[in-house]
């Protein structure tokens, strides 16, 4: 007997996305240079930092890692080589790119000002992230927050705080979301006020729910967005698929 699963429904005035491992999934890129990075310095365990590291800036962990190697411009320049180099082992994450062009489309054309109400938020430099956007085909947002824009990596909720206000949803009563995949970003999501999709691309749903999701996904493939409505300046978004969702997402079916 097949049993009919009840989507998940939320409304949000904007939405807020991680790149690696939300929109695209690098995991594959990104441990082909650690490995690579590894090779000629004994002290550094890539193995360790692809198990421990997803999320956060490159900078951080090599700075943690191996200090004498942490000159922002090298670190950026090494970054933005990775879809060069590596980019044979990152694919888009199934359903991604459809749901962002969704919320550009109805951003731009049903909305009163034609404002973005999305962004992306993401560890990576600004080469790097740009170079995913390009093999995604997804334009640059309006607001698109990268390492060099913060002084405070994930976990610090800096980097979502700052996407929000600039969007012009700061205040509390605004509806947030934070599509992400790694703890370090969930925990930023959560820190800037907003609610998670969390997406199981790099670790399962468990670890993802424990870190404070409340939804968890496989991919975005089942997203779409309902509806948009003017007086509320709501994004009406159901989920068909999913592992978890908390309460207050299945009260309509």
């Amino acid at each position: 007997m097949t049993i009919s699963k009840q989507p998940a429904v939320f409304y949000v005035h904007a939405a807020l996305f991680d790149c690696d491992g939300t929109l695209v999934n690098s995991t594959g890129a990104i441990s082909e240079f650690w490995r690579d990075f590894g090779k000629t310095r004994p002290h550094v365990n890539p193995e360790e930092i692809i198990r421990t590291s997803h999320g956060c800036r490159t900078f951080d962990v090599i700075a943690k890692w191996s200090p004498e190697d942490a000159e922002v411009e090298q670190v950026t320049e090494w970054e933005g080589s990775i879809p060069d180099s590596f980019g044979q082992y990152a694919k888009p994450i199934p359903g991604a790119v459809e749901l962002v062009k969704e919320f550009d489309n109805l951003s731009r054309n049903a909305t009163e000002n034609g404002k973005q109400r999305w962004a992306i938020v993401t560890s990576g430099t600004l080469p790097l992230a740009t170079k995913w956007l390009k093999l995604l085909t997804i334009e640059k947002p309006d607001v698109f927050i990268t390492a060099e824009k913060v002084t405070k990596g994930k976990p610090h909720p800096m980097g979502y705080q700052n996407a929000r206000d600039t969007l012009g949803y700061e205040a509390g009563h605004h509806k947030v979301v934070v599509f992400e995949d790694a703890p370090a970003g969930i925990a930023a999501g959560k820190g800037a006020g907003a609610f998670i999709v969390g997406i199981c691309s790099t670790y399962d749903p468990e670890k993802v729910r424990a870190a404070g999701a409340d939804i968890v996904v496989d991919d975005l493939s089942s997203f779409h967005i309902d509806s948009y409505n003017p007086e509320t300046d709501e994004f009406k978004v159901v989920v068909n698929d999913y592992h978890y969702a908390n309460e207050e997402f299945l009260q309509e079916a």
